[in-house]
């Protein structure tokens, strides 16, 4: 070697095993990418699948319009109707109640019924389209005959891409005979 032109020199066979080195570690960055989005954004998009199940109890609502919640709404928007009470009957756990999506909402509810004094959920939906209700629901224990004070928290999520909206929390009486 000289000083002016230093050259270096490769034999194949450490050409050969460089490129095997460099093809391996590609394929293995490939498979990991792969696997990640199958071992975890194939579970969220099967959760999300879930998430967006309709309930099976949902049907088309022709029945009285409950009074709208919905403070100085605009034009366009989410309505959320009112329940200042609900009428049960005692110690059935499947019972008839009108929990109502309004026709034109740009959004699918998700009601849960939750007792003021407890905290404890006693009903839970899957999502309700608009212009649908759940007319016949099962809680998860029968009540007593009595008043009750409790909150309808209704979730939305959007017909358009599955994301979460403006939800609200709606005060009742759930009043058992």
């Amino acid at each position: 070697m000289n000083k002016e032109g230093s050259q270096i020199v490769i034999s194949k066979k450490t050409l050969v095993i460089g490129l095997v080195i460099i093809f391996v570690f590609i394929a293995g960055v490939v498979t990991l990418a792969l696997g990640w989005n199958t071992w975890f954004g194939g579970a969220a998009a099967s959760s999300q699948t879930e998430e967006l199940a309709i309930d099976p109890g949902a049907q088309k609502w022709d029945g009285l319009k409950l009074p709208d919640k919905t403070e100085d709404a605009p034009a366009v928007g989410i309505k959320i109707p009112g329940y200042p009470s609900i009428t049960l009957a005692a110690d059935q756990q499947t019972v008839n109640a009108a929990l109502v999506n309004p026709e034109g909402n740009p959004c699918y509810f998700t009601f849960e019924i939750v007792l003021k004094d407890s905290g404890e959920s006693i009903f839970q939906s899957k999502l309700v389209p608009p212009g649908q209700a759940l007319t016949e629901i099962t809680m998860s224990r029968a009540l007593s005959a009595g008043e009750y004070e409790a909150t309808i928290k209704i979730t939305t999520t959007s017909l358009a891409d599955g994301s979460a909206m403006n939800g609200a929390n709606v005060e009742t009486v759930l009043v058992v005979r």
